[in-house]
């Protein structure tokens, strides 16, 4: 969980501070997740950040692009933690709900990169060659 965490950390903010400090991401980032629901658990929702903060990357930055079996992978992750519990329509509606909120934050990346993406894929290229981060990377 830490080093999700951290890669969350260095993804949104240490490699570009202002990036983190922007009032619009912040202000959608924190909406989404009201809107999750506690339908994740805390590393759950960093891991869905984490897709949408490199989905956002690989719109507007040349040179990555994201790697279909990795994006699969990562949504996996983002199954329920009661799913033996539930019925095939809820697991649907929690499947959806995921992917609306994924919308909303990839919308809020980009949002926050709109103005200048210079900086925003400076930071990504640092992290990409970031050993610390190798395995929650979902570019190819």
């Amino acid at each position: 969980m830490r080093r999700v965490v951290a890669a969350l950390a260095a993804c949104l903010g240490a490699a570009s501070p202002s990036l983190a400090e922007n009032p619009t991401s912040g202000f959608v980032r924190l909406h989404a997740i009201d809107l999750l629901e506690r339908a994740l658990t805390q590393e759950q929702q960093t891991k869905l950040q984490l897709v949408a903060y490199q989905t956002a990357i690989a719109d507007v930055c040349l040179g990555f692009t994201l790697d279909d079996a990795k994006m699969a992978k990562a949504f996996e992750t983002l199954a329920p933690a009661d799913a033996a519990k539930m019925s095939d329509a809820q697991k649907d509606y929690h499947d959806k709900h995921i992917l609306v909120i994924y919308g909303i934050l990839v919308g809020g990346e980009l949002a926050a990169m709109s103005d200048d993406p210079s900086e925003a894929c400076a930071a990504a290229a640092k992290v990409k060659t970031d050993p610390d981060f190798a395995g929650e990377v979902v570019w190819q």
